[in-house]
């Protein structure tokens, strides 16, 4: 593509360059560029379907992905070869600016949460789950610290039956100086000791009666906190054991859940009352569903719900190809990642549409977006003078 083919080519070259085995037949650079043509490709979601595109029009110097042989260097290829490639396209990642509405927030947010996908039940490293029928299923889990400005992932892992919470699984990965929005499962004193030590900071959804906590003052709401349903404000010290030490704010804001029911949310962060107020830090938290949107669009429209592998190698490299496709359409567009920009520059990558004319397509599709939020916020907006 345009702007990232030259470094796309760059990093292949580097990668042919290695040493490899004197048997190979398949080099990591054809296997790294045909998944990522496979990726553009909606119909390309198996091996099988990879092999059946033979060489991508071309595009590769192999006759095809032989379906043994893909599997095979799946399971070999090393996905840490991959991160140079990653980093540098993160470089490349236009800034959007600040968020409106968060006021006093400098840092970039992450949101921090994991997903599961179905394997095969005989994969030793994956978690064993229940169906409804009794029956038995393999689960690997895919830990992303997702930008939540630009649906950018910054850091991915995968995790299987390690023993080590989800919390856990992220606090060995953690990103010094931003602030971290997460659900109630980071609720773990290790994992906020840890974003507390990389100097980042957190905005984390706790539950009715943890952890225990010791009210020091309570502060009262401003106009915009009420406005925005800010309806207690604590400071607290954590008593209980491990805890970080120092004084915190508990926000409790009311809310509706999908259904339509009135719910409490209770946050816990370290963001300072005097710089960012509860209002702000309710805007922070919903900007958590982010990642959530970003793992339906991945499983959905990305196809990751169907894993090419059954090995702890091949399942990374999957998602870290996906990671780079991600940057690539961010990079080449200028548009967060959405379905229109995945199928207009899978028909580039398909010979069907020139760059140029795929540009064209999502600039439209993205100013169609554009006046289509921009109407339902005045439909909210006349809701709520009602």
């Amino acid at each position: 593509m345009r702007r990232s083919g030259n470094l796309l080519d760059e990093h292949l070259h580097r990668l042919a360059a290695l040493p490899a085995h004197g048997n190979t037949i398949l080099g990591r650079d054809q296997l790294v560029k045909g998944l990522l043509l496979s990726f553009f490709d909606p119909m390309a979601r198996s091996l099988r379907r990879i092999e059946d595109c033979g060489d991508f029009q071309g595009d590769l110097r192999l006759d095809k992905l032989a379906r043994s042989t893909t599997a095979d260097a799946l399971a070999a290829f090393d996905p840490q070869l991959l991160v140079p490639l990653i980093d540098d396209l993160q470089q490349r990642v236009p800034n959007l600016g600040d968020a409106d509405g968060l006021e006093g927030i400098t840092r970039q947010i992450i949101a921090a949460d994991g997903t599961y996908m179905t394997t095969l039940c005989d994969v030793a490293w994956a978690m064993r789950q229940k169906n409804r029928d009794g029956g038995v299923q393999g689960q690997v889990r895919a830990n992303v610290q997702l930008d939540a400005g630009n649906w950018i992932p910054r850091v991915l892992t995968v995790s299987g039956d390690d023993g080590h919470s989800e919390a856990a699984a992220f606090a060995a990965d953690l990103l010094p100086g931003v602030l971290y929005v997460v659900d109630r499962n980071f609720v773990e004193f290790g994992f906020l000791g840890a974003v507390l030590d990389k100097g980042s900071d957190f905005v984390v959804r706790i539950k009715s009666n943890q952890p225990a906590m010791t009210v020091v003052q309570t502060l009262p709401p401003s106009a915009a906190d009420v406005e925005a349903g800010v309806i207690a404000e604590e400071v607290v010290r954590l008593p209980g054991r491990d805890a970080p030490a120092g004084l915190f704010r508990c926000i409790t804001i009311e809310s509706t859940d999908r259904s339509g029911e009135s719910q409490a949310l209770r946050l816990l962060t370290n963001l300072p009352a005097a710089t960012v107020g509860a209002h702000v830090v309710g805007a922070v938290y919903r900007l958590r569903w982010q990642i959530e949107l970003f793992f339906k669009w991945l499983k959905t429209w990305a196809g990751m719900d169907h894993l090419l592998s059954t090995s702890r190698n091949g399942i990374t490299t999957q998602l870290y190809i996906a990671v780079i496709a991600v940057l690539m359409m961010y990079v080449q567009s200028g548009y967060r990642v959405s379905v229109y920009a995945l199928a207009a520059l899978g028909r580039v990558a398909r010979g069907q549409m020139s760059i140029q004319e795929a540009m064209a397509v999502i600039a439209k599709r993205e100013r169609e977006r554009s006046l289509e939020r921009a109407r339902q916020a005045r439909l909210r907006a006349r809701k709520k003078l009602a």
